[in-house]
């Protein structure tokens, strides 16, 4: 049986960036999938670009996503788009790669770049590491928006 994430096709549109996943053995019902829109809010400026990285259950969401997006900053805001995504649960990491090194730089106490987090995670002194679980959000297609800020 293929993965959903083989047949991703990744795509820049004018307002964001767009994915589009469709696999050849997903459910053929309009249902099956749907659109996925993620909003990132509190970029302190437009230098770099945000990146949003997009994981399924048992990924390390310390790594490299299995979907990986980079989106231009407008007015402290960037707006990610996965198309024809299943349904499913999902976790997202965004960060402002304000360096264009497409990596999450690190200083002596942890991420030097502004992050954010599905499922609601602050990253403090106290909260531990991100994790699946601590991120996960259930996806219901045909339409969902995701809101996420910076920190």
């Amino acid at each position: 049986m293929r993965s959903p994430i083989n047949a991703l096709v990744l795509a820049l549109s004018l307002g964001g960036a767009t994915c589009s996943a469709a696999a050849a053995d997903a459910p053929s019902s309009a249902n099956a999938n749907g659109d996925l829109t993620v909003r990132a809010s509190g970029f302190a400026h437009t230098r770099g670009h945000a990146v949003a990285k997009l994981f399924i259950t048992g990924d390390n969401v310390l790594e490299a996503g299995r979907w990986q997006v980079t989106a231009p900053i407008n007015n402290g805001l960037a707006a990610f788009h996965v198309a024809h995504l299943p349904a499913g649960t999902y976790a997202v990491v965004v960060f402002h790669d304000e360096n264009d090194n497409k990596k999450i730089d690190h200083g002596m106490l942890g991420p030097s770049e502004p992050l954010a987090f599905s499922g609601g995670f602050t990253l403090s002194l106290f909260s531990g590491r991100p994790d699946f679980e601590r991120l996960k959000f259930a996806f219901n297609p045909p339409e969902q928006t995701l809101e996420v800020r910076m920190r």
